[in-house]
């Protein structure tokens, strides 16, 4: 722990060591701890991995059901947003160059590391697995889904604060993950960002690996997607 901020460090397991460190966000409701597999997988291949605890979350005033329909509505974005504003406390907090840092986030997660990568210059990449790059799209689809009514204006207008479709994102490589049949963040939003990329910020290394038959599932096929891509982008 350092301040405020606490999170678990797996130190490189690799003789090759490649002095990059990857941060991992998880998803809504999930926990730091849960993560400690895929960080000891992704050390081996020659990476410090940092995986923070979560606001909400973990042992940071966590909520007493993150499945309660009013605690999702009430906290989803409110977690989101504190995340992001947190970030340069954090990374200063552990003394690491932004270059050096590619950030990885899963579910909630992925929104929460694709609204750092709009904001940040300098990242060294993002993968963004299960989540979405297109936060008002994203939340109208959850409320059509519920059949809620729309975004109210302050709601947006605070999203588009920080919607990285309303930035020009850092230029590093992003990797784009999805599960064709996710029913929890549908593959929608990660689409519209892919676009927004390729066209209108006219990307060339952006990789969009769809999973046809996944639902909301990160699975071990989109591990060795992640490992792939890692490699590629860090040697």
């Amino acid at each position: 722990m350092i301040d405020k901020f606490r999170y678990y460090s797996f130190e490189i397991n690799k003789v090759n060591e490649c002095e990059k460190v990857i941060i991992i966000y998880h998803g809504w409701g999930g926990t730091a701890e849960g993560y400690k597999e895929l960080a000891e997988e992704l050390s081996k291949e020659g990476f410090r991995i940092i995986v923070p605890e979560i606001i909400f979350h973990d042992t940071r005033q966590p909520l007493e059901n993150h499945f309660d329909q009013k605690a999702m509505r009430d906290y989803f974005w409110d977690t989101i947003i504190k995340s992001i504003d947190e970030f340069n406390d954090f990374i200063s907090a552990l003394e690491i160059n932004k270059e050096d840092v590619f950030l990885i986030g899963s579910s909630m997660g992925g929104f929460i590391a694709n609204g750092i990568f709009a904001r940040e210059p300098k990242l060294g990449g993002l993968a963004n697995i299960n989540g979405s790059g297109s936060f008002i799209l994203s939340e109208q689809i959850f409320r059509d889904r519920d059949n809620r009514e729309d975004i109210s204006v302050e709601l947006k207008k605070t999203l588009m604060e920080y919607d990285p479709k309303e930035r020009v994102n850092c230029g590093s490589p992003v990797l784009l993950i999805h599960g064709e049949s996710d029913e929890i963040i549908p593959i929608e939003g990660q689409k519209d960002y892919y676009r927004y990329l390729k066209e209108v910020e006219k990307r060339r290394n952006v990789d969009f690996n769809v999973h046809k038959y996944v639902n909301h599932q990160f699975t071990s096929e989109m591990i060795i997607d992640l490992i792939t891509w890692l490699n590629k982008i860090s040697n």
